[in-house]
């Protein structure tokens, strides 16, 4: 409870005047109170209340109630908006309830029997605010923490407690059965729950995993919350190797002739990714035969039906770049419960369609189905402070530039950042100063060498050379766990960045290196901001539909901004070329493995030239680093001595890479 606002509230001069106020609280305590069922924790516009079910309103870009248990009339001050009488009916409903419910201040007990019921499905209940059917979220509760109040309350009792808390007798406790003094023990777990969160111990709430499959989520969404940060782990439909069928596309609620615009510029963008393929597959097929000689003159029908396989999912996964935004994708998607709870709270955060509070609340919901004390037991509320849009960092810092909510992009910025990239689309910008000493002294620190025992070339190829290190050639990559090599984390880089959004829905899988991507809103442009990939440059007539598909795309885009229409509905219209300008940073030890897997000619060309680019850049300053630094997998698996030298089976790319290698002719070698 706000104990500010309650001092504030018994300060109120007069007693006559106090007496009247905290009867009508009284009445408007029974009538809230046993409105319901059954006393419960519910949401009062996105925070668990306790007894509020007057107010289970859909978590929707609200702002959050401030006081833990005032119904949303009482915050808006619909009785006269007076602080003080707010403050003394907040704190006369709330004492009420605690006596009347059985849960005395400071008593510490619990009704004998009672189970942990709380959060009321409906309380999460958010219309899903598009006219195209919502997406799923299902949790797949075999796989998923059932228990995570218990596993949380477990895993905090056990720093304290002789022997590990066992959890199954947690969750014992929490149904409610035993005598009177194991309900004084479950109350001291309710109680220390919402503690543990209130109090940054968050580390008890990361036991509890959840696996979620869910289905029709928009590459918006996933792209600008899901995926961008790094505590998760998906695994996503790829649109190489699936056709786009278009069937479904996200689409928001227009008015009738603006939703008929916006429906003709996704059929264009599908039309446009259906004719790219056909335009694209006769010279992927000609350069597929290049590589695979054997493969393109067989007769065999298996063979051929192979060949034409890989070539269709080339090209298609160069025509992908029109798919708008709008494109859903189905995905697994594992967090742990404290992840899922900053969701929560996160969720109305500037940039994020309003796709994604419905998609959290879905989340949310499947868990309370499982455990209904994952926001806290009755009378003990978890307080996630869940944010409004209007409360976020981001939308306070550009309330100040207007434009950048509405619609124009600052294009003085463009032009500084693009011309600071020179020939780069990932240029260096920062490194550690002295780095390849810095890391050398590490390696001596480990193995406690001097300077005369141990020089800094030989102590840099113990960690880099795969001829010393074989863990470099180990399929689990052992570096996070191996001592010597933890060192290359002493050095690290800034590299900036513009690629495509195709390109960075790949580059956040990389989640050791860390970007600040961009607010799309405040990126927007009026004329068309994308990459042009170089296998449509190489076919004029697949640049004509590229370019033209990108315009309908573009134009659709400002018209319906033009109209009024919110800016984060425009958002869904742009293709997954378009450019997304921002800086990255990580240690060696996380880009080294990222350049490791990006570097095989397997890898799509984009985020592949990406990190030609940077370990070229790496090379030239740090050159006792760099020289280890650009080695595709197979590379380095022929330098360990581990055969066969392609760790990629029958998705072999058919160059044999590792054979006379010279970083700098890596371009030139690469036909696919």
């Amino acid at each position: 409870m706000n104990q500010e606002n309650c001092r504030r509230g018994l300060e109120i001069p007069g007693i006559r005047s106090c007496v009247a106020r905290c009867l009508i609280g009284c009445v408007l305590f029974v009538v809230i109170e046993y409105a319901a069922a059954a006393p419960e924790v519910l949401l009062c516009r996105g925070r668990p209340v306790a007894g509020c079910s007057a107010c289970a309103e859909p978590i929707e870009r609200l702002p959050r109630t401030r006081t833990v248990a005032a119904p949303q009339r009482w915050e808006q001050g619909s009785y006269g908006g007076k602080t003080r009488w707010r403050s003394l009916v907040q704190c006369t409903y709330t004492v009420l309830h605690w006596v009347i419910a059985g849960r005395t201040l400071g008593a510490g007990q619990a009704r004998e029997g009672a189970p942990m019921a709380t959060v009321p499905i409906q309380s999460l209940d958010v219309e899903y605010p598009f006219r195209s059917p919502p997406p799923t979220v299902r949790l797949v509760r075999s796989e998923s923490s059932t228990h995570p109040f218990a596993l949380t309350v477990a895993a905090a009792w056990s720093c304290y407690g002789a022997r590990p808390a066992n959890v199954e007798r947690v969750a014992e406790l929490v149904a409610g059965n035993g005598d009177a003094a194991r309900a004084a023990r479950r109350e001291r777990a309710a109680a220390l729950y919402p503690d543990l969160f209130a109090a940054g111990h968050h580390t008890t709430f990361q036991h509890a995993h959840f696996v979620f499959v869910l289905d029709g989520v928009s590459r918006l969404a996933i792209w600008s919350f899901f995926h961008h940060h790094p505590f998760y782990n998906s695994e996503q439909v790829s649109q190489r190797y699936r056709e786009v069928t278009g069937a479904t596309m996200v689409t928001p609620e227009l008015p009738a002739p603006l939703d008929a615009l916006y429906r003709a510029a996704m059929e264009r963008a599908l039309a446009g990714y259906r004719r790219l393929v056909e335009l694209l597959t006769p010279d992927l097929a000609v350069r597929y035969a290049e590589v695979f000689p054997a493969r393109a003159r067989s007769q065999r029908p298996e063979v051929q039906e192979r060949v034409r396989t890989a070539v269709q999912r080339r090209a298609q996964e160069v025509a992908r770049y029109v798919l708008p935004l709008a494109t859903p994708a189905h995905l697994y998607h594992t967090v742990n419960a404290l992840t899922l709870l900053r969701y929560f709270v996160l969720a109305n955060q500037l940039d994020a369609p309003r796709e994604v509070r419905y998609v959290v609340n879905r989340m949310v919901e499947e868990v309370l189905a499982v455990d209904p004390n994952f926001l806290g037991a009755p009378g003990h509320p978890l307080d996630p402070a869940v944010l409004a849009l209007e409360e976020t960092l981001e939308y306070q810092v550009l309330q100040s530039f207007t434009a950048a909510l509405e619609r124009s992009a600052s294009e003085a910025f463009f032009r500084e950042f693009d011309e600071a990239l020179g020939p780069y689309h990932s240029r260096l910008v920062a490194h550690t100063p002295d780095a390849e000493r810095v890391l050398a002294d590490a390696v001596r620190a480990v193995l406690g060498r001097s300077r005369a025992e141990l020089d800094d070339d030989t102590a840099i190829a113990l960690v880099l050379d795969p001829a010393k290190n074989h863990y470099l050639g180990h399929p689990l990559f052992l570096a996070m766990h191996s001592k010597l090599m933890q060192t290359l984390t002493h050095v690290s880089f800034t590299f900036q960045k513009r690629i495509s959004g195709a390109e960075d829905a790949q580059n956040q899988r990389h989640r050791g290196t860390l970007s600040s991507g961009p607010v799309l809103l405040a990126h927007l442009r009026e004329e068309p901001d994308v990459i042009v990939p170089e296998d449509i440059a190489r076919v004029p007539a697949a640049l004509d539909e590229y370019l033209e598909t990108i315009r309908v795309l573009w134009e659709t885009k400002n018209r319906l901004l033009d109209a009024g229409v919110p800016a984060e509905y425009a958002l869904y219209l742009l293709p997954n070329a378009h450019h997304v300008r921002f800086y990255e940073s990580g240690t060696l030890l996380a880009y080294l493995w990222k350049w490791i897997k990006r570097l095989c000619f397997d890898a799509q060309w984009e985020i592949w030239e990406t990190a030609r680019q940077e370990t070229e850049q790496v090379r030239q300053v740090l050159p006792r680093i760099g020289q280890y630094v650009a080695q595709p997998p197979c590379v380095l698996r022929d330098r360990a001595g581990l055969h066969p030298p392609c760790p990629e089976g029958e998705r072999y790319c058919g160059v044999p890479v590792w054979r006379g290698y010279n970083p700098d002719a890596l371009r030139v070698r690469r036909v696919l």
